[in-house]
């Protein structure tokens, strides 16, 4: 996946208004970068609505990722980049300037404040993201 983090809400699951969206949340600790899971083409980088910073990719034709919810983005619309180029970082402050986060326990003790949304569009259709990314 194109951070490490843990799944929060899956495809088309209801959040606790009711409101069910096509992608799944993850939840990550601050600062933490996210990165392309493949070469794809930058469609689109910035703000959209209120889902804070967007970056759209299209890894292949008809094909899109949506990251949303990045403090901060990376790299020029057009742009083709390669698979593990930084998209973006997520808000927040980190208080662990040692390493990152690595272990399980480490991002289940509290240190996943900040969520990135992901979803995958096929044509102009969504689809569950675990048809092209490894959520465990």
């Amino acid at each position: 996946i194109p951070v490490q983090g843990q799944i929060l809400r899956g495809y088309n699951t209801a959040d606790a208004a009711g409101v069910a969206r096509p992608g799944v949340i993850i939840a990550t600790r601050p600062r933490a970068i996210v990165t392309s899971p493949t070469p794809a083409t930058i469609l689109y980088r910035g703000p959209l609505l209120d889902y804070g910073n967007v970056m759209i990719v299209e890894p292949t034709a008809d094909v899109m990722f949506i990251f949303a919810g990045l403090a901060e983005v990376f790299g020029d619309v057009g742009e083709i980049i390669p698979a593990s180029a930084p998209l973006g970082l997520l808000g927040g402050s980190s208080p662990q300037t040692d390493g990152e986060v690595t272990s399980n326990d480490q991002i289940n003790s509290g240190g996943q404040s900040q969520t990135l949304y992901l979803e995958v569009r096929d044509g102009q259709s969504a689809v569950n993201p675990a048809e092209w990314f490894a959520l465990q």
